[in-house]
C-alpha cells in the first residue's frame, strides 16, 4: 500500500496501534459484599423469670369451714428443723424464704416432710412455684404419711390436672382423677396454691382457692405432712414452696338427737 506524505503520518499512527492492547486503566480494589448478621436467636437469661400470677377466684366456702387455730405457718428457715438432703436425683434447700426442691432423673421423685408432730384432721396449704416443669411432671403435698412412708398424695401436674393417690407399701392406687382442673395455671414459671381439708375418712383438695376433687378413705387416720416433686420424662423438675401453713379443725358438729313424739 502506497501512502502518501498527506496520508503518511496518518498510516504511521494507525499501523503504530495495531496488534497491541489499550492501556489498561487503574480498577480499584475487589468489592466486598456487606457482612451479614445471622438471625439465630439465642435465649436470654433473666435474673428474676416473670411468673405467671395466681389466679384470683373466690375463695371456696368448704375450704375453709370449720378451720380452727393455725397449728404451723413456714418461714422455711434452718431453725424450724426441716431435713434437707442432696444426692444424685436430686436435691432440697432453703433459699430466700422459700422450700427447693430439685429432681434431676427421669422417673424419679422427692419429698420433703414439714416439721410438725403427726396431724389427723387438718387444713393443710401451700403455694408452689413451678420454675422448670413439664407437662407431665407433678408437684403436689403428701398427708398422713406414716413412719412406713404409707401415705395419701394430692398431685397437680404442670399440664393442669389433679388427682388423689393412695400408697401402702408398695402398691399405689388412685382414689380421685386424674381431672383437668380450670382453676389451675399450667406451665412454667408458674405458682399454684394447693389445699387439702382432711376430716376424719374424708378429704377435699382445692386448687387456687376452688374445690376440684374429693375422695373418701379409711386406710390412713393420721400422719406427717409433706412436699411432693415427681420428675417425669424430662428428668429436670424444681419448684420453690414459698408458702405453706396448717390449719387446725374445729370439731364436728354432732347431730342432736330429738326423741320422738308419742
Amino acid at each position: 500500500m502506497t501512502c502518501t506524505r498527506s496520508l503518511l503520518l496518518i498510516c504511521t499512527i494507525l499501523l503504530s496501534g495495531c496488534g497491541s492492547a489499550p492501556p489498561a486503566s487503574p480498577t480499584a480494589g475487589p468489592t466486598e459484599l456487606p457482612s451479614l448478621t445471622p438471625t439465630i436467636a439465642f435465649p436470654t437469661l433473666v435474673p428474676t423469670a416473670t411468673v405467671t400470677p395466681l389466679a384470683s377466684p373466690t375463695t371456696s366456702p368448704g375450704m375453709t369451714a370449720g378451720a380452727g387455730p393455725l397449728l404451723f405457718q413456714a418461714s422455711f428457715t434452718s431453725d424450724e428443723g426441716w431435713l434437707l438432703s442432696t444426692d444424685a436425683d436430686g436435691a432440697a434447700s432453703l433459699s430466700r424464704g422459700s422450700l427447693v426442691i430439685a429432681v434431676s432423673r427421669p422417673g424419679a421423685s422427692r419429698y420433703v416432710l414439714v416439721p410438725i408432730p403427726p396431724v389427723a384432721d387438718y387444713l393443710f396449704e401451700a403455694t408452689i412455684r413451678a420454675e422448670l416443669c413439664d407437662a407431665e411432671d407433678e408437684v403436689g403435698l403428701l398427708f398422713r404419711v406414716s413412719p412406713l412412708e404409707d401415705h395419701y398424695r394430692y398431685t397437680l401436674s404442670c399440664g393442669g390436672a389433679a388427682r388423689m393417690t393412695r400408697v401402702l407399701g408398695t402398691g399405689a392406687a388412685v382414689l380421685a382423677g386424674p381431672a383437668d382442673v380450670s382453676s389451675a395455671i399450667p406451665g412454667s414459671p408458674a405458682e399454684n396454691h394447693l389445699a387439702v381439708l382432711a376430716r376424719g375418712q374424708t378429704f377435699t383438695f382445692f386448687v387456687n382457692g376452688l374445690e376440684v376433687l374429693q375422695s373418701r378413705d379409711s386406710q390412713l387416720i393420721s400422719g406427717g405432712l409433706g412436699i411432693f416433686v415427681r420428675s417425669a420424662s424430662q428428668g429436670q423438675t424444681t419448684v420453690s414452696v414459698t408458702s405453706l401453713a396448717v390449719t387446725d379443725l374445729q370439731p364436728a358438729a354432732t347431730a342432736t338427737l330429738v326423741p320422738e313424739s308419742g
